[in-house]
């Protein structure tokens, strides 16, 4: 019930005019609320809402990538981190978190390649997030 009630929000907000970057960035906030709470797939039905209302809203499309890294979906999650890489080619974070869930796919070589990408952004940034994960 609680997802329909999710998707008929939705649906009638999709349908307004006028709001769309509000009502995008208004999502993602519920979906870093969902994720904290754990409750991912929540997460991933918000983030869709707000890119279904701005299909370019970068910080969207990562974190519905981030859940479905958490719900082991990495075949979802490598779209949707490859999707922010072609939005913006800078973006540290996609790097790292695609190459994170490429390492828990199993396909090494994809992941050091991104952790090479990431490493022409940021290598200090890119050495700590690589030592904190293996510490893991």
């Amino acid at each position: 019930m609680r997802k329909f009630s999710i998707l008929l929000l939705a649906f009638i907000l999709i349908t307004s005019d006028g709001f769309s970057q509000y009502k995008a960035s208004d999502y993602l906030r519920a979906a870093l609320v969902a994720t904290k709470k754990k409750k991912y797939d929540q997460a991933i039905l918000l983030c869709d809402a707000a890119i279904n209302l701005n299909n370019n809203y970068e910080s969207a499309y990562f974190h519905r990538g981030y859940n479905k890294m958490l719900l082991k979906d990495y075949a979802g999650a490598l779209i949707d981190f490859s999707i922010v890489i072609d939005l913006n080619s800078e973006n540290l974070d996609a790097y790292l978190y695609r190459a994170l869930t490429n390492q828990k796919a199993g396909k090494k070589w994809a992941a050091t390649e991104d952790y090479n990408s990431a490493r022409r952004i940021d290598t200090f940034q890119t050495m700590a997030f690589i030592t904190t994960n293996l510490i893991r």
